[in-house]
């Protein structure tokens, strides 16, 4: 009924709802990744690239890898020139 003859209003009449569409289906491939320093694993994503070569990853990036930034590229760090403060950790005991 589009006409409501109730003294109480409309509240009692069905609202008419629009039909929603289903979830749209998102495609997922996997992809092959390459780090720098030659390691693989394979991931999905959305992407449909099937490999991908990084140049830059948590094993060469500077960011992750502050003590090699910061000691001129020495990786083995012995307990005494961490003690130095040249990391976070050091900074954190020379405030704390």
């Amino acid at each position: 009924r589009a006409h409501s003859t109730s003294p109480y209003g409309r509240s009692h009449i069905r609202k008419k709802h629009p039909r929603s569409l289903p979830a749209p289906v998102v495609p997922h491939f996997p992809q092959q990744v390459i780090r720098a320093d030659g390691s693989t694993f394979t991931h999905w994503t959305t992407s449909p690239r099937s490999r991908i070569v990084l140049t830059r990853d948590t094993t060469n990036h500077p960011l992750w890898n502050a003590t090699e930034r910061l000691c001129g590229g020495s990786a083995a760090l012995t307990q005494d020139e961490e003690d130095e403060g040249t990391g976070r950790m050091g900074r954190w005991r020379k405030r704390f």
